[in-house]
C-alpha cells in the first residue's frame, strides 16, 4: 500500500514475511553492538582506573574550583622608618620616644625605644625638641643613629589617647603588680595595674609607656608595649574605618606625612591590617650610660634594623 505519492513514499508490504527477516538480522546485530560495548567497557576499565589514565598522564588535568572567600593581598616591598613622639600638653618636652619600622619584605614591625633624657652630641634631646619640634628630634636622631627616619608623628599625652581611643583597646600580660603616681603639676599620671592580661585604653598604653622609659628605665618593655599597641590597633576592623582615621590622626598631632604619602602606602596598610596576628615583632633593645648617651652596642643594633 503506497501512503504517499512522491518520492520517498513508504510502502507497507502486504506480507510480514520480508519484514521478519529483516527484523531478525536487526536484532541480531542489535546484540551483537550490546555485547561487544560491555566487554570494551570492562576491558578499558580493568586496564585504566580513570580518563586521565587512558589519555596519558599529564594530558588531562581538573580545575578545581577556587575558594571564593580566599582573601588576595597586593605585593607589597620596602621597609619606612617612623619617629613616634608623645609630650606633655604645653608640648615643652616630651615623655617617650620609639623608632618604628614597618618592614613590608618580611611582613615585620621593629621598634626601638629612646630615652627622653637621651643626650646627642653634648645636647639634651628636651632642649633639641624645644628648638625645632619633633622634625628637628627626626633630623638629628636620623643623622647620629646613622639611619633614615622617613616619618615624625608628634603627639601630646591628650591628643595620644583620644586618637587611641578611637582605634579600640589591647589586651596587654602585665607582669608584676603596679601601682605608682609620677609626674608633676598639671603633668601627673598615675598608674594601678594587677599581674595578669589586661584590657589597656589610649590612657593606660600612654602611661605605661611612660612608666618603663621614665621610671623604671626598662626600654625593652617599652618598645614591646609599642608593639603590641602597633598590631593590636592597625586591624582589619579600622582599615574599613582607614580614610577618616587618617584624617583624625592629621588633626590630632603633628606630621610630616601626606595625604600622597597615604593614599600611596594604602597596601602597605592594608596587608599589615589583615594580617596583624602574624607579623612578625622584632623588639630592638637599648642602653644607656650613666650620661645617657646611648651605647656604641645599642647604635649598632639599631643601624642593623632600621637599616635598609
Amino acid at each position: 500500500m503506497r501512503l504517499f505519492k512522491n518520492r520517498g513514499d513508504i510502502y507497507i508490504p502486504k506480507s510480514g514475511k520480508g519484514n521478519s527477516k529483516e527484523a531478525r538480522i536487526l536484532y541480531v546485530l542489535l546484540v551483537f553492538i550490546v555485547l561487544f560495548t560491555v566487554a570494551f567497557l570492562i576491558f578499558m576499565s580493568n586496564k585504566y582506573k580513570s580518563a586521565a589514565a587512558f589519555f596519558g598522564d599529564g594530558e588531562v588535568t581538573l580545575t578545581e574550583a577556587a575558594d571564593n572567600n580566599e582573601l588576595i593581598l597586593p605585593s607589597i616591598s620596602g621597609k619606612t622608618n617612623y619617629l613616634i613622639i608623645e609630650t606633655d600638653d604645653e608640648e615643652t618636652f616630651p615623655h617617650y620616644l620609639i623608632l618604628l619600622q614597618a618592614d613590608k619584605d618580611n611582613l615585620a614591625y621593629k621598634a626601638a625605644a629612646l630615652s627622653s633624657d637621651m643626650v646627642i652630641d653634648d645636647k639634651s634631646v628636651k632642649d633639641i625638641y624645644l628648638e625645632g619640634g619633633g622634625a628637628a628630634l627626626q633630623t638629628r636622631l636620623a643623622e647620629y643613629l646613622g639611619c633614615e627616619i622617613d616619618y615624625y608623628a608628634e603627639f601630646t599625652s591628650s591628643s595620644f589617647v583620644d586618637f587611641t581611643d578611637k582605634l579600640g583597646n589591647i589586651i596587654y600580660p602585665v607582669i608584676s603588680d603596679i601601682r605608682f603616681s609620677g609626674g608633676s603639676e598639671d603633668d601627673k599620671y598615675t598608674i594601678h595595674f594587677n599581674e595578669g592580661e589586661q584590657k589597656l585604653s589610649g590612657r593606660d598604653i600612654t602611661n605605661l609607656l611612660r612608666y618603663f622609659g621614665e621610671e623604671n628605665k626598662d626600654y625593652s618593655l617599652e618598645s614591646e608595649l609599642a608593639l603590641r599597641a602597633v598590631t593590636g590597633l592597625i586591624n582589619a576592623e579600622n582599615y574599613e574605618n582607614a580614610e577618616s582615621l587618617f584624617r583624625l590622626f592629621i588633626k590630632s598631632g603633628k606630621t610630616d606625612i601626606t595625604v600622597r604619602d597615604f593614599e600611596n602606602n594604602k597596601n602597605s596598610i592594608y596587608v599589615f591590617a589583615q594580617k596583624s596576628t602574624e607579623i612578625t615583632l622584632y623588639n630592638v633593645t637599648t642602653e644607656f650610660d650613666e650620661n645617657n648617651v646611648i651605647t656604641q652596642n645599642a647604635v649598632k643594633e639599631i643601624k642593623g634594623y632600621f637599616s635598609k
